[in-house]
């Protein structure tokens, strides 16, 4: 009797530690993916911002600095979705041809 309950346990323990070793896997990739996410939301938003500094003729150089974008109005302070800080005014979207790329900078 002592050896059944000994192996029903045994394997409840088993089946509660693989349950519990899903639910922790699936809650971190939904985590990450949602903080991929954010990151892009932002830098999406700063990047257009740049395209239409650019297109309206009032941003020419290569580098745009956030600080810029934030004096002419075309964006507004942004958040590092991660660490809950704001971008630095000296965060630049550099501009390649018709490529842009924004490298983010916190204080």
């Amino acid at each position: 009797m002592d050896k059944i309950l000994n192996n029903r346990n045994s394997i409840l323990f088993t089946i509660i530690v693989i349950l519990l070793l899903l639910i922790g896997l699936t809650v971190y990739k939904v985590y990450e993916a949602h903080m991929a996410r954010s990151f892009l939301v932002v830098e999406k938003r700063i990047i257009e911002a740049a395209k239409s500094c650019v297109w309206d003729d009032v941003c020419n150089e290569n580098e745009i600095l956030l600080g810029k974008l934030i004096e002419e109005g075309y964006a507004k302070e942004e958040v590092n979705p991660k660490t809950k800080m704001y971008y630095s005014h000296n965060s630049y979207v550099l501009v390649n041809e018709n490529q842009y790329t924004f490298f983010g900078v916190t204080e």
